[in-house]
């Protein structure tokens, strides 16, 4: 999985251009190329645009990988889930995780 800094540094290196030149080509400065080639916070869509355009590239190409994996769930249970989610106060995501790691646990599915 590659990060957008990562993936920045790659076309950087295919194409040869160094912090400063892409600064100057892009209109970004050198402070905040250096802090998304550190990870230190993802760039906001203006900067990514700026810097793709700079290099000539399509902004997704920045974009830092994501690992999503599409599961069949009936609507009534994502329904109920909303629901509880809402009443509890607690993010859909997180009330999915802790229902997984609990059956997991539960199940004794884990190493």
């Amino acid at each position: 999985m590659f990060t957008t800094g990562d993936k920045l540094l790659n076309v950087m290196k295919e194409e040869e251009i160094g912090i400063a030149e892409l600064a100057r080509i892009s209109g970004v400065p050198e402070r905040t190329i250096l802090d998304i080639m550190a990870g230190v916070k993802e760039p906001e869509l203006g900067v990514m645009c700026k810097i793709a355009e700079g290099l000539g590239i399509c902004v997704h190409e920045l974009r830092a990988d994501e690992e999503y994996y599409a599961v069949s769930v009936p609507k009534d249970t994502i329904a109920k889930l909303i629901v509880v989610s809402e009443i509890n106060n607690v993010e859909l995501e997180e009330l999915i995780n802790c229902i997984l790691e609990k059956g997991i646990e539960e199940h004794g599915f884990y190493a």
